[in-house]
């Protein structure tokens, strides 16, 4: 009965992780500043809303990390969801994503306070946009799935992209969202024609059954070349990081700080993530 127990709660805890940013960021959605008299308090309330929500998941992930069990090397806290016909998701923990988590729910709330007093415009927009955020890197550091990997991979452009123009200094703030947009959202066009080529191969573009399956020297080829084109581009490697000083230099001290600890992981844990697959 006891580890009955235990195993559901181990499952629901990858759900809470990705779930508690979004309900935060939902609370906040209709609150609004009200009357000037009461528009300080409302901002205060709003941040102290946001940063709770983050400081939560964090609690949440040391839980995973202390639960997480390291002489195996199967996947953890495996939650599925697969209700939906056009729909799997698939999401687990193993020793190189549970890090990665750490470092984004410890990240997150690190973020939100380093803009806590200079962000006076549209703030109830700021702090949504770092609550998605940080549950769409979980969403692509937890996904078992290559497809859902690129989603998630590229669903936090647009809202990086929003961060940069909207929140972002100096006059060329637009030219580096759109650089960093572009060049970002073309980098990685070649790795999804590698999923579609895995998928047309096995029929699948699930992790382990993908480690399961031969094959051909000459079709890793072609896959290597497009996951290697689209991971230089994203980590950034020389020479394809043309978009990442601007983008660092014209982003708010909080995307900044965002980009740099994990925003750039992705590609990292990829690159990881498909070599220990193959």
């Amino acid at each position: 009965m006891i580890e009955f127990i235990a195993n559901a709660r181990d499952k629901k805890m990858l759900t809470l992780l990705l779930l508690i940013p979004l309900i935060g960021a939902l609370i906040l959605l209709p609150m609004s500043t009200g009357t000037i008299e009461t528009a300080a308090a409302a901002k205060e309330k709003m941040k102290k809303i946001a940063i709770t929500t983050s400081l939560i998941n964090f609690y949440i992930s040391l839980f995973l990390w202390y639960d997480f069990d390291s002489n195996t090397t199967q996947y953890q806290f495996v939650s599925e969801f697969n209700q939906l016909n056009f729909c799997h998701l698939n999401f687990g923990v193993d020793a190189i994503s549970l890090y990665f988590v750490l470092l984004t729910t410890f990240v997150t709330p690190i973020a939100l306070l380093s803009n806590y007093t200079n962000i006076v415009k549209n703030l109830k927009l700021f702090l949504i946009s770092f609550l998605v955020l940080e549950t769409l890197q979980i969403a692509a550091f937890v996904s078992l799935d290559l497809l859902l990997f690129y989603i998630f991979f590229e669903s936090v452009l647009p809202i990086l992209f929003i961060i940069i123009v909207i929140f972002g200094h100096g006059i060329d703030r637009f030219r580096s969202a759109f650089l960093f947009f572009l060049y970002t959202l073309a980098g990685s066009l070649p790795m999804l024609l590698s999923i579609l080529y895995i998928y047309s191969y096995i029929g699948s573009t699930d992790f382990q059954l993908i480690s399961l399956t031969e094959i051909s020297l000459e079709s890793q080829k072609i896959i290597w070349l497009g996951f290697f084109i689209a991971f230089a581009v994203k980590t950034p490697l020389y020479p394809f990081m043309i978009w990442l000083p601007k983008a660092h230099s014209d982003s708010p001290l909080a995307g900044s700080i965002l980009l740099a600890a994990t925003i750039l992981k992705l590609a990292t844990y990829g690159a990881l993530c498909y070599g220990k697959t193959h």
